[in-house]
């Protein structure tokens, strides 16, 4: 089986399980879920991309990496924010 096939399953069977945990959990629970689930796939990403920036040859995969990298910082500055404000509304 090809690395995209092994991938794709993974990815389908990763949502169906996370989807699966948030539909049984109360809010606490898939609050605590939903940033472990946001910390793998940070993880995920900074390790593939740490794996493709070792690979890559060419001006054009290296901007495509640097995109990729800001997007993560992106989600991370959206994550901070989510904290900011849960923070907020417990105070």
């Amino acid at each position: 089986m090809d690395v995209k096939k092994q991938l794709e399953i993974c990815y389908a069977n990763y949502k169906r399980w996370k989807e699966k945990a948030f539909n049984s959990l109360n809010f606490e629970g898939k609050k605590a879920l939903e940033r472990a689930f946001f910390w793998l796939e940070i993880h995920s990403a900074i390790y593939a991309v740490s794996v493709l920036e070792s690979k890559a040859r060419s001006k054009d995969e290296k901007k495509i990496l640097l995109e990729a990298k800001r997007r993560i910082v992106e989600k991370l500055n959206e994550y901070e924010k989510t904290l900011l404000n849960d923070m907020n509304e417990s105070i």
